[in-house]
């Protein structure tokens, strides 16, 4: 849940999202900025009368810095997972932090330093704004920068406290990885992070804060995302995509009606189809020759139905992540709970596509697994 957002940019390939607790988490700070931006100047000896700017541009100004100050954040822990051969799936930017979604788990001491490099990052662009703002420049810029720097030594600091989904989480889970295990770290992190947040609920509503209950439903929210997901995967470790895939497929043209497609779905109780070329159609397919996907939630999308003769090609999803039937599920599933994707198409060993994952079929999966207690029993 965390880590979904809207993509508003790519960097060397990999998505920027935008999380909504970022997208109202910005006008607050431009306004709060601005009603404090005076008593700022005045505190380090800058009269009001020196102010050339409204303290409402600066607040916006400073938002923005503070935007960009969270992507850079993001951008060093990208740096080192790269470095460490390791392929970031997207950037997510939130409040306070951001969410960098690798392609693969990594070793416990290489997440912590990757982990570490984020609240690095902004200590290291507290210090820059801090030398910033001693330069012989226009006083209120110098204010600005100072500003900036506090913002960022907050923004280290906070992101360094021992719980999820914080770096300071992830730090942690990568030391204690090492005598506990991944799963009793993250467990452990997890605790901690829900407990602070509880912390930090009580006391926001005990000093009518409201920006501290909201940071504690964040932190909450992420720990228990962070634990979900580490319980999930011990659910499913060691079972091959085949036994969580749906083999119950359709093909479908782009230039088809989508409420032809629909109802032949239906019809045929298949749960989607495969976006073909014509030249293969009723034929092994080969993943080169599949243009999309279409589930049947995709054709049940409003502006379709208000579009009667709106095509597949406008609902299929292209940007489908593609496994292997022998691929373990718990590592290579990870798209669907994450929100990076919508389906997961699964090849054979010829390279064929014999099946589908969407994630009500993973949800499935891990209802009926863990009523039965897990794959062993």
């Amino acid at each position: 849940m965390l880590d979904r957002g809207w993509t508003i940019f790519r960097i060397r390939g990999i998505p920027v999202k935008l999380h909504i607790t970022l997208v109202l988490f910005l006008p607050y700070v431009a306004f709060v900025t601005s009603s404090q931006f005076r008593a700022i100047a005045e505190a380090v000896g800058l009269p009001r009368s020196e102010l050339h700017l409204p303290p409402l541009v600066w607040g916006v100004i400073l938002a923005i810095g503070l935007f960009v100050s969270i992507l850079l954040h993001e951008l060093a822990h990208c740096l080192v997972a790269l470095s460490n051969g390791v392929r970031v799936r997207s950037i997510t930017l939130m409040m306070l932090g951001g969410v960098s979604r690798m392609e693969r788990d990594v070793r416990p001491e290489r997440e912590a330093w990757m982990a570490f490099a984020g609240p690095l990052s902004s200590f290291g662009i507290a210090v820059v704004c801090w030398l910033v703002s001693l330069l012989p420049l226009l006083a209120e810029v110098r204010v600005a920068f100072l500003a900036l720097a506090l913002a960022n030594l907050v923004l280290g600091a906070f992101n360094l406290l021992p719980a999820f989904p914080m770096d300071g989480g992830r730090v942690l889970r990568g030391l204690l990885s090492t005598r506990l295990g991944p799963r009793r770290a993250t467990s452990v992190a997890a605790t901690i992070g829900k407990g602070m947040a509880v912390l930090f609920g009580l006391f926001g509503l005990l000093s009518f804060n409201v920006l501290l209950v909201l940071i504690a439903v964040f932190v909450y929210m992420g720990a228990a995302g962070e634990q979900g997901r580490s319980q999930w995967r011990q659910v499913l470790e060691g079972l091959p995509v085949a036994e969580v895939m749906n083999d119950r497929l359709g093909e479908a043209h782009a230039d088809e009606r989508a409420g032809e497609v629909a109802r032949r779905l239906f019809r045929q109780n298949l749960a989607g189809a495969l976006v073909v070329d014509g030249e293969h159609e009723h034929a092994e397919l080969d993943p080169d020759h599949v243009l999309g996907v279409v589930t049947a939630w995709d054709l049940a999308r409003p502006e379709l139905h208000r579009a009667p003769d709106a095509t597949v090609g406008k609902a299929m999803r292209t940007d489908v992540p593609r496994v292997h039937t022998r691929d373990d599920a718990a590592a290579t599933l990870d798209a669907l709970v994450n929100g990076d994707a919508e389906a997961v198409l699964v090849l054979d060993e010829g390279e064929h596509v014999v099946g589908l994952v969407t994630p009500a079929d993973l949800q499935r999966a891990l209802a009926l697994l863990g009523a039965a207690g897990g794959r062993g029993r």
